[in-house]
């Protein structure tokens, strides 16, 4: 067994049940991981900018129509938008997402 194939079948379900919750995207209800840790973003002015950047982390697999900016995104009651959306190479998608209510 390669090692992503390891990584994917033995390794995301352990982390899923351990951290995971529900979610939905695009109205499917699955589970990820969420995070809305803060951040220090240099905006090219020399001062630093704290921001949070919530992202949530999603099998590939339970994706089954895939995912684009600015589909709709459901975490703890909270509506947001797909800001962008990347695979990590290992089965997952990390999606970075802006809260729905704060415009575009």
């Amino acid at each position: 067994m390669a090692f992503a194939d390891t990584v994917e079948s033995l390794l995301h379900p352990a982390v899923f049940d351990t951290f995971g919750e529900p979610v939905s995207v695009n109205d499917l209800v699955l589970t990820g991981i969420f995070s809305a840790a803060y951040e220090s973003v240099d905006v090219s002015t020399g001062v630093p900018v704290s921001t949070v950047q919530p992202v949530l982390e999603v099998r590939k697999q339970d994706l089954a129509n895939g995912v684009e900016q600015g589909d709709p995104v459901t975490v703890r009651g909270l509506g947001y938008l797909v800001a962008d959306a990347r695979p990590d190479g290992h089965g997952l998608m990390k999606l970075f997402l802006h809260r729905a209510d704060y415009g575009d």
